[in-house]
């Protein structure tokens, strides 16, 4: 325990110095242990560093799919039990403009469900809006007819 944290105050104590430009060796790595025991390894590390919090991690779900005649998941993301998570948007897009007349879209955050008939690409915003852990995220799509290609993105940030 000891000799590992040794090693996470000589690399926090490196990261110091790319922020710093210099080190005093005995003193950061004591400094970095110290702050390595009080607070722990990631969010250590992090804070010297200048990085993300360590609680939070990124959201980035992008997928496509040739749509048929029922509903198919294009994209989903179910937030992890035990977390919340902060939703920052939703895209929808088709791969040719003359698709859209084609294609519904089925939107479902939890148990709001919006269905959507869309004249262009449609990005949704949310800002801020915190997220239950184990609440679903997807977007589905179905055509009337054909077989349009349509993709879809969920963006934002789970708080561990």
């Amino acid at each position: 325990m000891e000799r590992d944290l040794l090693l996470i105050g000589i690399t926090i104590a490196q990261l110091a110095k790319s922020v710093t430009g210099h080190i005093k060796i005995k003193e950061q790595i004591m400094a970095g242990v110290r702050l390595a025991k009080e607070i722990g390894l990631d969010e250590a590390i992090a804070r010297e560093a200048g990085d993300e919090p360590a609680n939070e991690e990124a959201i980035f779900e992008l997928a496509s799919l040739t749509t048929g005649v029922a509903y198919a998941n294009v994209v989903s993301k179910t937030i992890t039990s035990g977390r919340t998570a902060e939703l920052s948007k939703i895209e929808m897009a088709c791969q040719l403009s003359t698709d859209y007349s084609l294609v519904t879209w089925k939107v479902t955050i939890g148990t709001v469900v919006k269905e959507l008939v869309l004249p262009t690409a449609l990005t949704i915003t949310f800002p801020r809006l915190s997220i239950r852990g184990g609440t679903v995220i997807k977007v589905e799509a179905k055509t009337s007819s054909g077989t349009p290609s349509v993709w879809a993105d969920i963006t934002g940030k789970e708080i561990i």
